[in-house]
């Protein structure tokens, strides 16, 4: 995740170009789409696709309270025996920190994509273009990720996984390019980034393995899709949009 940013520098360095980049722009309004689209447009789609395929969501058995009224968290988790407020407290400072950390990453990516090389683009292109195309290349950047198997679902090839994950990838790429012209926020950004990551498929953690990694595949396809049709819709969207005022 820090190779973006690191390639901005030395370019801007090379170049002699002062950064761009407005670090004070958070058009708060924009606040609850960088959190919540990604996480609400793929647990919509996700978790009844799920339910779907395996006649219901499978759960982990340990959501359900023991006799003694107590959630007994796996020992891996830290969480020890909890009552249902101390359950839902745990998982929301899980959540939390676990976005905080993720979007930090992102920033040293956005850097480089949606707050470098997006606005050049735009320059020469046009928004809807320069979105569309720096989706695609961002898409591609993951693929040697997928190949290696440093992004892996267990059971799947890497080969079909490089050949499905960026059609997701990119819908998402759409999404975050569609945020950045709307607000040339990279806080926004990051934190829309982060919660892609982080929040994206969140439930899933608490879920059991299905033992079926095509069934698990068809479920994250289905996910991307979707994310594809959001994102063509707020594309089409785009050479209509300005920045959005204040900060």
């Amino acid at each position: 995740m820090l190779l973006p940013s690191a390639a901005v520098v030395i370019v801007n360095m090379a170049m002699h170009e002062p950064p761009r980049i407005r670090w004070d722009r958070f058009p708060l309004r924009y606040l609850p789409a960088a959190l919540l689209l990604f996480p609400a447009v793929l647990h919509a789609v996700m978790l009844p696709a799920m339910a779907a395929i395996n006649g219901g969501v499978p759960w982990q058995d340990w959501l359900t309270p023991q006799t003694d009224g107590l959630y007994h968290a796996p020992p891996s988790r830290g969480w020890g025996a909890v009552t249902l407020p101390g359950l839902a407290g745990r998982i929301a400072m899980n959540a939390l920190f676990g976005l905080a950390a993720v979007s930090m990453l992102a920033l040293f990516e956005e850097i480089g994509w949606r707050a470098w090389l997006l606005p050049r683009l735009k320059e020469r292109m046009g928004g809807r273009a320069a979105v569309a195309i720096t989706a695609i290349v961002w898409a591609l950047w993951h693929v040697p990720y997928q190949l290696s198997g440093i992004q892996h679902i267990d059971g799947v090839p890497p080969l079909n996984l490089a050949l499905t994950l960026p059609v997701g990838t990119a819908a998402a790429g759409l999404i975050l390019g569609w945020l950045w012209l709307r607000t040339e926020s990279i806080w926004l950004v990051s934190i829309a980034h982060g919660s892609l990551n982080a929040w994206g498929q969140y439930a899933f953690k608490f879920t059991r393995d299905s033992g079926a990694p095509a069934m698990d595949l068809a479920v994250l396809t289905a996910g991307s899709l979707c994310l594809m049709a959001v994102g063509i819709v707020l594309l089409f969207r785009v050479d209509r949009l300005q920045p959005a005022r204040g900060r």
